[in-house]
């Protein structure tokens, strides 16, 4: 039988702004001031005490270092501190290539990007939390988008944990790691002391989630319930992370929005990259150790020509990607080395590592493709859930995302990222991108709750959507959410 719930449209939203950025309160009584003193806000971690802020009843701490890395070397732990140190603002972000969306204003307008300071000591972790207590909380740990050449853990607006932590009761962790060419140029061929290169962005994830079980408890947090979430490249890390021995018993739910990346490079290949960015600086491989020398823009150019090139001998192989998505993240995705990733993630080797991890699945409707159904994200997720189920895995819940933005007279439909407002609840702080208003923000409520009572539980459910069944039901999320 078909299920659904209709909207109502007499919800009234009150959307009065606070002082900060990084709120949007629930009701009228206006905003409340920041508690900002020292004594209001700090909490030891591993590596020495962090001060964050209050506001609106949120605990908020930026840009804490949650490890330190040479270029090209595994992260380490941070070097520790006594002092408190202010952990107030977002951290350096992790230099990358210009944003093609800057130069398109509508793009521009409706993304609202925060794109940062970059710098290679990149490491950090941001915490959203409605008490520094023995609270226990959900922990949701956010996998930021830009496939693993871009992005960072506040790129988007949308982002900010802010809502999810006051009033959904979890703690959301958001980060950045290495990217491009700093964390996925493989020069395993140039001896051991490189032999993690071609995978060191996923390495720090890892990195992180240890940070998360050694201090989020000092946080309010439960170090024994984290769900990781990532949207496009951040699904990919998801997907990922589930096919990686060392980041087994870190969490214990994972959903994958737009992200059901599961073919990652083979070592030929990434080690053909490795080798002509090597040869375009010019470098003598047996003084391979002067590559942490070269100036990033010159080192970044070399690793993007020598993709392009390696790209086109794939082409000639036969063994060129199949599909756009494929295409697009080439050369810059994780690499199967035999031990920080034994296995491609859809072999049973790499499901059996994450047979008990329940899993959210899903695309929006366009993603790239205005006017029809994206033919190519649909068909990833759905392989992506097929297998976990015919592997006998934890419960999976398939989902697409179809409602569509008003803005720019529609121009968006359901477009790539469009559900993120919804999933961490800012619809209203996110309207240049969905529009705002009554019936779109309820439905960011309802949306919320149902990943938020996911990390809780491992169901996902919410009060006015319809009983979520396991795939192959799949779930319609907009103003009127079916089961299909």
């Amino acid at each position: 039988m078909k299920c659904k719930t209709i909207l109502s449209l007499s919800v009234v939203v009150l959307l009065a702004a606070s002082c900060s950025t990084s709120a949007v309160r629930h009701a009228d009584n206006g905003a409340a001031p920041l508690e900002t003193s020292v004594k209001a806000a700090t909490v030891p971690t591993q590596s020495g005490p962090v001060a964050g802020y209050v506001d609106d009843g949120v605990f908020i701490f930026k840009g804490i270092p949650y490890a330190k890395a040479a270029r090209f070397m595994p992260a380490e732990d941070p070097e520790p501190w006594t002092e408190v140190r202010s952990s107030r603002a977002y951290g350096p972000t992790c230099p990358q290539d210009k944003r093609s969306g800057w130069w398109s204003d509508a793009q521009a307008f409706a993304m609202h990007w925060d794109d940062g300071f970059p710098d290679e000591d990149c490491l950090r972790v941001n915490v959203w939390t409605a008490g520094i207590d023995s609270g226990k909380r959900p922990v949701m740990v956010w996998l930021h988008g830009g496939g693993f050449r871009a992005g960072s853990g506040q790129e988007l607006i949308s982002y900010d944990g802010t809502n999810l932590a006051r009033d959904h009761g979890v703690v959301v962790v958001t980060l950045n790691h290495r990217l491009n060419v700093l964390g996925f140029l493989d020069l395993s061929a140039y001896g051991a002391k490189y032999a993690h290169s071609g995978n060191l962005g996923m390495m720090d994830i890892v990195k992180a989630l240890e940070w998360v079980r050694g201090n989020i408890s000092a946080f309010g947090g439960d170090p024994s319930n984290v769900t990781i979430f990532g949207q496009s490249g951040g699904g990919g890390k998801v997907s990922t992370l589930m096919a990686m021995p060392s980041a087994k018993g870190l969490f214990g739910k994972a959903i994958v929005e737009s992200g059901s990346i599961t073919q990652l490079m083979e070592p030929k290949y990434s080690r053909r990259i490795g080798a002509k960015t090597v040869e375009a600086l010019h470098l003598n491989p047996s003084r391979i150790d002067a590559i942490t020398d070269v100036p990033y823009e010159q080192l970044l150019a070399a690793y993007n020509a020598a993709i392009e090139a390696v790209r086109e001998e794939a082409q000639q192989d036969g063994v060129f990607p199949e599909n756009i998505l494929s295409a697009i993240l080439y050369g810059q995705v994780p690499v199967v080395d035999g031990e920080i990733i034994p296995a491609q993630p859809a072999t049973a080797e790499a499901l059996a590592l994450s047979k008990d991890i329940p899993v959210i699945i899903g695309t929006t409707y366009h993603e790239f493709t205005r006017d029809r159904e994206d033919p190519i994200f649909q068909p990833l997720a759905v392989q992506q859930a097929a297998d976990r189920t015919a592997a006998g895995c934890a419960p999976v819940y398939f989902y697409q995302f179809t409602w569509e933005s008003p803005v720019l007279d529609g121009a968006f439909g359901s477009t790539h990222c469009i559900e993120i407002p919804f999933v961490f609840d800012n619809v209203a702080l996110h309207r240049t991108f969905t529009g705002g208003g009554a019936e779109a923000v309820e439905l960011g409520h309802r949306i919320s709750r149902l990943w938020t009572n996911f990390a809780k539980t491992g169901v996902p459910s919410s009060e006015g959507i319809p009983a979520w069944e396991t795939y192959p039901r799949k779930m319609i999320l907009n103003l009127e959410s079916t089961i299909n």
